[in-house]
């Protein structure tokens, strides 16, 4: 059957109408898919459960298989993706910090940490952290560690950190803010700078301030520049105590700060430095240089005929809080704080300074100063000086250590003042020789006129004393008091003679080593001898033998005891006995001497005559005196004693 369908055509186009006309088809290419599809349907039916009998079968091997029985079926490798085998080829990292310098690492290889996005592991590394001024510090490692978000790089092994022109650390663990400039170490490391190198246990580095942290067992070697100081002064002692111009110095502590805008140094905790055999001990010590540890870049460089520079040149040390010096010849000083300019060549020790030479020479003062160039020490006070019970005390001793004088004076500015010394000399037994000598009987003896103590110490007052310790000479000038026992000497200037040595500094000379023992003393210049008593003796000049205690006084000698008055050339005084001689000893011009012969008016007043007299009165003069007296007068006539009695 059909249907039939109308179109009208309107412009060419044929539009259908309602009507259609259908006309029928062959439907055998339906029956042939239904067929298939049928036995499809048939062949599923057997081949599902033939599926899940397998999948049962080889489950069962399967558990079998584990459980020992059955055959074994091999394992089936499933690929995975790990870590390792995400690496990437010469990644490079760079950055810019907040003041305009900038950063950059590159690595060999680096592989990113799955469990932590922002962390990437690298191997091979390199960088640069280059500040605004173009200064750049340069990285090198075996391996590392990068956290691309907080921007900071942690290396391990075999880590070289250097700058240009000076800085090379050589660390083990190092932690670098690439941002901020800033290393970090908490390992041993050892760092070269300049001319010096520092080991500690930790580290940190400023890059951008040029500040340079060690922490913890800090050992620091400083090589300055070499200068012109004299290799034989350094050799003889003549430079300063510390701080020497060109000479190294080790130092150990608990801290180093460096300041290398400030170019400043500060070791804190413990610091012991040591310089050419000399040892500074002291809880914080600053040193000031010049130069750079790690000098700027940009500079030419040098061609292979010029002269490579010498580094840092250290401009002062400065310790404080309780400072201990000691130098190779065992002398020790001790102060508050010390300072050694070096160019300058003057080191000052100040506040409670102690200077220590073997075990019984001291020198206090609040202020030490040395002098270089004029070779001088130069110690103001109140001053005391002791050698064993010897004691000299002033305001300012100055010691010249070329010449080996000293000259210790009691004002500040060298003018008029007090100064005193006290001596002490050992105890001694008087001899017969001593006490009965051949000389003393041959004179006039006044009894036990000065009699004294001979073992009692010797006590001097002056306005200054000089001395010279290659001579063994001490001169005291300026009203000189010397105070031995009960009686006093007093003169313009007396020189005390000694042996061993007197000097602030210990000698090389084993012999002159020892201290400084008084043997005998000389005054002159209106010299005058007064007793406790009241009696007294004027002469020219007077002498004490230490050892054998015995004084002279001699040139136009007068003795005055109450009225008595005697003229002679010579005192003696037995220091062991007291005993007191006068003696008129033929010169070699008597109209020419230098003694003046007097002669004493019916009051008592002496006046000039040819010869030596003496006047006595009987009641005050003692009675072996005046036989003694008239013995001499009837012995010598009218060129002996001529003696007046007075009522």
């Amino acid at each position: 059957m059909a249907a039939i369908s109308d179109s009208v055509e309107t412009g060419g186009r044929k539009r259908a109408s309602h009507k259609e006309i259908v006309f029928a088809t062959d439907r055998t290419v339906s029956r042939r898919i239904a067929h298939r599809h049928s036995r499809n349907v048939r062949l599923l039916k057997i081949a599902l459960p033939l599926v899940a009998l397998a999948t049962l079968g080889v489950f069962g091997l399967t558990v079998l298989s584990d459980a020992g029985m059955g055959p074994s079926i091999p394992n089936l490798q499933i690929p995975q993706i790990v870590a390792e085998n995400l690496k990437m080829k010469n990644p490079h990292y760079e950055g810019f910090q907040a003041d305009g310098g900038h950063y950059w690492v590159k690595a060999e290889t680096a592989q990113q940490d799955l469990k932590s996005l922002n962390l990437v592991h690298l191997d091979g590394i390199t960088g640069d952290l280059i500040d605004v001024k173009k200064q750049k510090t340069h990285l090198v490692a075996k391996r590392g560690l990068f956290d691309n978000k907080a921007n900071i790089l942690e290396l391990y092994d075999s880590i070289h950190v250097t700058g240009d022109g000076g800085l090379n650390a050589s660390l083990t663990h190092a932690k670098i803010k690439t941002k901020e400039g800033i290393i970090t170490s908490d390992q041993p490391s050892t760092i070269v700078m300049g001319e010096g190198q520092i080991t500690s246990n930790q580290l940190t580095i400023r890059q951008k301030s040029k500040e340079y942290t060690f922490v913890d067992n800090v050992k620091a070697h400083i090589k300055p520049k070499e200068t012109t100081a004299s290799s034989d002064d350094q050799a003889n002692g003549k430079a300063l105590p510390f701080g020497k111009p060109g000479q190294p110095v080790d130092v150990t502590s608990n801290r180093l700060d460096v300041d290398d805008n400030k170019k400043t140094a500060l070791f804190t905790g413990k610091v012991v430095a040591i310089q050419a055999g000399s040892t500074l001990a002291a809880p914080e010590m600053t040193v000031t240089y010049e130069g750079s540890v790690s000098p700027q870049s940009g500079a030419s460089p040098k061609k292979p005929q010029e002269p490579a520079d010498a580094g840092t040149k250290v401009k002062q040390i400065f310790a404080q809080d309780s400072v201990t010096l000691t130098q190779p010849s065992g002398q020790t000083a001790t102060s508050r704080t010390a300072t050694f300019d070096s160019a300058s060549r003057v080191a000052v020790l100040e506040g409670d300074v102690v200077l220590t030479q073997g075990g019984d020479k001291k020198a206090v003062g609040d202020r030490a100063e040395y002098h270089e160039a004029d070779q001088t020490m130069i110690l103001t006070g109140p001053v005391v000086v002791t050698q064993g019970a010897n004691i000299l005390k002033g305001r300012r001793l100055v010691y010249n250590r070329a010449t080996n004088k000293m000259h210790l004076t009691a004002a500040m500015d060298s003018s008029a003042g007090r100064i005193t010394a006290h001596f002490v000399k050992p105890a001694t037994k008087p001899s017969a020789k001593q006490s009965a000598s051949d000389e003393s009987t041959e004179g006039i003896p006044f009894g036990q006129a000065f009699k004294t103590d001979p073992n009692a110490p010797y006590d001097v007052t002056s306005n200054r004393l000089d001395v010279d310790d290659n001579a063994k000479t001490a001169l005291f000038t300026g009203d000189v008091v010397t105070v031995q026992g009960k009686f006093t000497i007093r003169s313009a200037e007396m020189t005390a003679y000694y042996t061993g040595r007197a000097g602030l500094e210990a000698s090389d000379d084993k012999t002159k080593a020892s201290g400084a023992s008084l043997t005998h003393i000389r005054a002159k210049k209106s010299v005058s001898i007064i007793s406790t008593d009241g009696q007294q003796a004027t002469g020219d000049w007077a002498e004490v033998n230490v050892k054998t205690n015995m004084a002279t006084l001699g040139g136009a000698v007068v003795l005055t005891q109450g009225k008595n008055v005697v003229r002679g050339t010579k005192l003696l005084i037995d220091m062991n006995t007291g005993e007191a001689t006068i003696k008129n000893e033929p010169t070699e011009s008597s109209s020419t001497s230098m003694i003046s012969a007097g002669d004493v008016s019916s009051n008592g007043q002496i006046i000039k005559a040819e010869r030596p007299t003496a006047v006595f009165y009987p009641n005050q003069f003692g009675k072996k005196a005046k036989e003694k007296l008239k013995e001499e007068a009837d012995k010598q006539g009218i060129d002996g004693w001529q003696v007046r009695s007075s009522p």
